[in-house]
């Protein structure tokens, strides 16, 4: 009942006060009497550790415990402490500290998170393993996460399966022996509601036990009626076998049911976003994704010594998705008159609807074992380890053309998909099994000179068996492939001080796209390599630390449709990016606290292939264009103060900036979608045990769009406020 009447906050999930450093798995903030929880492999540190800073320990990096000063690449680390100041309701939200990743229509479709960084594709791992595809990804909330990092640039060498943007990584809170427990609840704009409730602490007359409950229900009606219901709950336990080993057991059970909309606000004739309120809906009203997911993990730390030490996980995660959403649509007609335009300007052509149904399961085992040791005065981190990863998914999915509308005033006809004609696009079963070693080196040759090799090997065995229908012709037809993929990470630090560290890296990336978004999996495998130089230095006794890089990474073999291949992807996609990214985070008195980033870059495509605009009647090559929905730069600010002393002692006031330039919806770069800039804001009380906040965004109503669809923008939300009460107990 308690759980029912509170729903809890996305952003209330932080186990900290804003202010405060998160707390991370890494032990940034844990003290010397709690060592006895941490994991034995973590390295376990005292004193306060600033998230992101050159002494932080994030894992994505390395999987070791590697502190990102001694790292050859770009890593951005975003606490919940953060997330809970600003008011984080989706992933949204949180990317937005983080230079360069920007929100992707395709693959999450309306209803999944998905990103670029750096103008190329992001991946998802959640502490530390694959969390399912980027395409018909899930809604991530932010109520079980203790931290969220992002590794810039191709992670295969580490992780397999990862993006060529980079990998997102999900760190979840663990159990802790000590008692504490949060509860909240949030109401604010578009009839949002929800609530949580955080419990952990030691097991009662299991002295080796801890355990930890988070639960989380979210209702909201939606900006231009995309409603959203998600429930959550995530048990975990961890028991600690002997002093040198520990088993933890966690299971997460999702259900989200969300509305999509893919086509935001139209184009007009004239390549323009349509002259109509952004409140506007051109999506069909009985849209729906309702997307479940269980997911069991079981992770065995054995500190064997102090310079070695062994991490077996398995997981096992079952997955459904049944969806309804629009999967076509073309501009409005204008002035130019052909078979697709015949003298009808505002009317939009192509629409479609998609009905699809997975079911999937994903297995994997792992084990890997970190062994520090010496060749003289050579300092060696090193990382081995095996992994076996099963896919195993069935899918169907059939397509309906819908009517024409009218651009300025849609009278949407359909009310359901009866009396609609049905055609069947595929029904087919995906599978895989892939056995993967890897191995890495972090090595110390002085202390100022450190080096990193990495190495990977995938074999991968796949097929893809079932109906589809190409050309007209649904038949049944079957593809079977064995792939070797061997992919790098190499790099180099020169540590001139304690505080000021340059780097230089190069990796590559290799995976098999098992998503079931193409009509067939991929024969060959989607590819992607960077080259990247960079600075991060901490100044001034602690009080700024700034973070620079330079970058240049590449996209090979993803999946497109080209003219005339009746709607079937095709590998034909090459992209390649190059530009320079920074970071900062400003403390220049007590209470007072302000972080940004920004990206300026050149993303191009380096496909040879042709698109069309069927309304405009214009094909041409788009090599040399931009990728449809990069922006070239864009960045944010957000700065917090908090009172110190008098009566009014933690309150906190906050203001941020969020500033993204013009991107495209197309590939031929036709419809242009403005630049914006958002101004947020944010006030919060601490007394005791409970903590008050306010969140506003969009202080000034403005008019923007946050991300291209397949021929439209999708608006962002007006001026809305979210109120917030948290009450803990420890």
């Amino acid at each position: 009942m308690l759980i029912t009447l509170v729903l809890v906050p996305l952003h209330a999930a932080a186990q900290d006060s804003a202010g405060k450093p998160a707390k991370s798995e890494a032990g940034n903030e844990a003290k010397s009497e709690v060592k006895s929880t941490a994991l034995p492999e973590i390295k376990i540190t005292t004193g306060r550790v600033r998230p992101g800073t050159l002494e932080d320990i994030a894992r994505t990096g390395s999987k070791t415990d590697t502190p990102l000063r001694d790292i050859p690449a770009s890593i951005a680390v975003v606490p919940a402490a953060l997330l809970q100041e600003q008011g984080a309701i989706d992933m949204n939200d949180a990317m937005r500290n983080v230079s360069s990743v920007q929100p992707l229509m395709g693959g999450g479709y309306g209803f999944g998170n998905s990103f670029t960084s750096r103008g190329l594709a992001l991946s998802y791992l959640r502490d530390d393993l694959p969390d399912g595809g980027a395409q018909n990804s899930y809604f991530r909330t932010m109520y079980d996460v203790d931290r969220i990092e992002v590794l810039k640039g191709p992670g295969s060498a580490l992780f397999g399966v990862a993006g060529p943007g980079g990998s997102i990584n999900m760190i979840t809170k663990k159990p802790q022996y000590n008692f504490d427990m949060s509860v909240g609840t949030m109401l604010g704009s578009f009839g949002t509601r929800n609530g949580f409730l955080d419990l952990t602490g030691a097991i009662p007359y299991l002295p080796n036990m801890a355990g930890r409950v988070i639960a989380n229900m979210e209702h909201t009606d939606g900006f231009r009626g995309l409603e959203r219901n998600i429930v959550e709950a995530s048990p975990s336990f961890i028991w600690r076998l002997a002093p040198d080993k520990t088993l933890l057991i966690d299971f997460d059970h999702r259900e989200m049911k969300i509305k999509p909309d893919n086509y935001g606000i139209l184009f007009d004739g004239n390549s323009h976003i349509a002259n109509v309120s952004r409140e506007t809906r051109y999506y069909t009203p009985f849209n729906k994704t309702d997307h479940t997911i269980n997911r069991l993990g079981l992770i065995h730390n054995w500190a064997i010594s102090d310079v070695l030490s062994m991490r077996t996980a398995f997981t096992y995660d079952a997955r459904t998705l049944d969806m309804i959403r629009n999967g076509g649509g073309n501009q409005a007609c204008g002035s130019v008159v052909n078979s697709l335009c015949n003298n009808t300007p505002g009317v939009v052509t192509g629409r479609d609807a998609r009905s699809q149904f997975d079911n999937a399961g994903y297995t994997q085992l792992q084990n890997e074992f970190i062994w520090k040791t010496n060749t003289g005065p050579v300092k060696h981190t090193f990382l081995g380890g095996f992994e076996y990863k099963n896919t195993d998914i069935q899918t169907t999915r059939a397509d309906f053309t819908l009517l024409n509308i009218n651009l300025l005033n849609p009278v949407i006809p359909e009310t359901s998909l009866n009396g609609l004609t049905r055609r069947p696009i595929f029904d087919r079963r995906i599978s895989s099994d892939q056995t993967s070693f890897y191995a890495q080196d972090q090595i110390d040759l002085t202390d100022k000179f450190k080096l990193r090799l990495g190495i990977r090997n995938d074999l991968v065995k796949y097929s893809d068996k079932g109906f589809q229908l190409v050309s007209g012709n649904y038949g049944y037809r079957e593809i079977v492939e064995t792939k070797s993929l061997t992919t790098y990470s190499t790099g180099g630090v020169y540590q001139p001080t304690k505080n000021l560290a340059f780097y230089t890296g190069y990796s590559t990336g290799a995976f098999i796209n098992l998503a079931t978004e193409a009509q067939n999996v991929s024969r060959a495998p989607e590819t992607s390599d960077q080259i990247e130089v960079g600075a991060k230095t901490a100044l001034l006794d602690g009080k700024v630390d700034f973070n620079v890089a330079l970058f240049q990474t590449s996209r090979n073999n993803y999946f497109i449709t080209l003219p005339g291949s009746g709607g079937q992807a095709t590998q034909d996609g090459n992209d390649r990016s190059r530009g320079v990214e920074m970071s900062f985070g400003v403390r220049p008195m007590p209470g007072l606290n302000i972080i940004g980033n920004g990206v300026w870059m050149d993303p191009e495509t380096l496909s040879r292939n042709v698109a069309t605009n069927a309304v405009l009647g214009i094909t041409r090559s788009v090599f040399g264009t931009r990728p449809a929905g990069v922006a070239t730069h864009m960045g944010s600010l957000w700065g917090t103060y908090t009172l110190q002393s008098g009566l009014a002692r933690g309150l906190m006031l906050g203001f941020g900036v969020t500033y993204k330039g013009d991107s495209y919806a197309d590939t031929l770069n036709l419809l242009k979608i403005p630049s914006y800039v958002v101004l947020d804001a944010a006030v919060s009380y601490s007394i005791k045990r409970m903590h008050l906040a306010v969140n506003i965004k969009n202080l000034t109503d403005a008019t923007y769009y946050t991300n291209p669809t397949f021929a439209g923008a999708l608006p962002g939300n007006p001026l809305s406020a979210f109120g917030s009460i948290r009450f803990n107990f420890n």
